[in-house]
């Protein structure tokens, strides 16, 4: 095996060892922060968003304080895109690579299981 096929083997034994916990909050809060440097643009809204639905339907397998954590961080980068939307509005020249449309938001409550019930595809065996 190459050194580039050895390093993703070790990154995958990696990963493969981490508690889902560490890796949803390590996405979710990656597209945070992408939002958060993005803010005014559309596609901060639309990072948001994703971040919303994805936190959303795992929210039943995260421990609790992890999604106030998540919940906290969302409110406030909601608060502040609406900011810096209202500021970005006063310019007519659109910044360069930035969504041509306004995502529309995620339905409501579409990706919440019912309580105590999982959702998703179901594992090979079980």
């Amino acid at each position: 095996m190459d050194a580039a096929g050895s390093e993703a083997a070790e990154q995958a034994r990696r990963i493969r060892a981490l508690p889902v916990d560490q890796v949803i909050a390590d996405v979710v809060f990656t597209l945070l922060q992408a939002a958060q440097v993005k803010l005014g643009r559309r596609d901060a809204r639309l990072l948001i968003d994703v971040s919303t639905v994805a936190h959303e339907h795992a929210r039943p397998y995260l421990p609790s304080e992890l999604t106030g954590q998540i919940d906290e961080a969302l409110g406030e980068l909601r608060l502040a895109q609406v900011s810096a939307e209202s500021k970005a509005s006063t310019s007519d020249k659109p910044e360069h690579n930035d969504l041509e449309q306004v995502p529309a938001p995620p339905p409501t409550g579409a990706a919440r299981p019912p309580p105590g019930q999982a959702t998703g595809t179901p594992v090979p065996g079980s």
